[in-house]
């Protein structure tokens, strides 16, 4: 699976036929449409139940990642934390709700929706993250910068 269209919608299937997935964004260069051949997949999930393990929570997305390498038939890849080596590029995965407030601002702001099971989750994702933004980043701006 070489075209990066073809990923996007067969990761998009994926997602929509998975129980545990509420919203899927991909973020970063392929997601300006600033990527290159080379460029990996970012993608950040929210998940519709929250461990309460927390090894459980940091796992998740590994888990997922391999899950999905397997279910796209893509060659055994080198895999990190949450990176999995494609045919063109790497899959990286984040828990949304585990992301550093500056990423998952970014996130949300200049990601795509590539599927989006429970569109209230979305909107509810969307107004935690620019809430805390606003509080935390904005606040300290006026303030102290």
């Amino acid at each position: 699976m070489q075209d990066s269209t073809a990923i996007q919608d067969a990761l998009a299937d994926l997602a929509s036929h998975s129980d545990e997935i509420a919203v899927l964004w991909l973020y970063g260069s392929r997601a300006k449409g600033t990527a290159t051949p080379a460029s990996d997949f970012d993608l950040a999930v929210a998940f519709r139940e929250f461990d309460k393990d927390p090894l459980e929570r940091r796992l998740r997305p590994e888990l997922l990642a391999q899950a999905w390498q397997d279910a796209l038939g893509l060659a055994e890849g080198r895999l990190s934390m949450v990176d999995i080596n494609l045919a063109e590029g790497r899959l990286s995965m984040v828990d949304i709700n585990l992301a550093p407030l500056p990423l998952a601002h970014v996130i949300i702001r200049t990601g795509r929706v590539l599927q989006a099971n429970d569109r209230l989750r979305l909107i509810r994702e969307e107004q935690r993250i620019g809430s805390m933004w606003e509080i935390d980043h904005l606040y300290h701006q006026r303030h102290f910068a």
